[in-house]
């Protein structure tokens, strides 16, 4: 699937801005974390930029990190004061949704030793579907083997989080 289809799917499943429920979601999840105390979050792998829209109407210092370029024109247009990262950065919280699963374990390695935010806002699905493939999920593992997956990374849950997924988890850094 190319990135401009991947994109194409996402906006057909409501995954963007013009979806009001979605936005909402995304707005609840923001909420989950007002009891911290932080000032700055990277959304890696932002996707439409709904999530990284969230942050900012919430008074976050938001930056954004997405791969594929269709996204990112999607978030210009769309989005356009998110500030759309070259490279990932270290902030105090790293929202991390659904975008673990498509990166291989040498990838996700490689990105915790280039970064090390306080908290992690974490969301991977730990379900095996036939579209796994086409969706590029590469890396699905149970919500155990990605608790254990932080604890080895330096990283302790803090707790299990109510949106945007069932498996949505909170962890920070020993």
């Amino acid at each position: 699937m190319t990135d401009q289809e991947f994109l194409a799917t996402e906006i057909q499943n409501g995954i963007g801005m013009h979806n009001p429920n979605f936005k909402e979601l995304a707005r609840l999840s923001v909420e989950l974390i007002k009891d911290l105390e932080i000032k700055t979050v990277l959304d890696y792998g932002a996707g439409t930029g709904v999530y990284s829209d969230a942050f900012h109407q919430a008074g976050y210092d938001i930056k954004a990190f997405e791969f594929f370029k269709a996204h990112r024109d999607y978030m210009k247009y769309y989005v356009p004061h998110i500030e759309i990262l070259k490279k990932p950065i270290t902030t105090d919280l790293l929202f991390f949704m659904e975008t673990a699963e498509h990166m291989t374990d040498k990838e996700l390695d490689s990105l915790f030793a280039k970064i090390q935010p306080k908290y992690v806002f974490f969301s991977s699905t730990s379900k095996k579907t036939d579209n796994d493939i086409a969706w590029g999920h590469i890396n699905i593992k149970t919500q155990a083997e990605w608790d254990l997956f932080f604890e080895l990374k330096g990283y302790s849950k803090v707790r299990d989080l109510t949106h945007p997924t069932s498996w949505s988890k909170l962890y920070t850094i020993y």
